[in-house]
């Protein structure tokens, strides 16, 4: 079961959980812990619109990788990628 949680919330609860008191193996513990959430992605990644992925034709109507006709305004799918090159 995967759980979105608010990364910033979880890095709050640890600063609170290791300055309640000070412990040698808490202290170490909450730092690698820390250092690993900070590290982890958002959970909500972002997203590429159909007209600014590289799979866009050339006037942004159709989708060259799925052949869709039209592609809509907010249109977006899991194989967008960016286009590199600013049309």
């Amino acid at each position: 079961m995967d759980d979105l949680i608010s990364r910033q919330a979880a890095i709050d609860a640890l600063h609170t959980w290791f300055k309640d008191g000070f412990d040698e193996d808490k202290w170490w513990n909450s730092t690698h812990v820390l250092a690993a959430i900070e590290g982890l992605p958002p959970a909500h990644p972002e997203i590429i619109r159909c007209r600014e992925c590289k799979f866009a034709s050339g006037d942004s109507r159709i989708c060259m990788k799925f052949s869709h006709s039209p592609i809509g305004e907010l249109d977006f799918c899991a194989w967008a990628e960016r286009r590199t090159d600013e049309q």
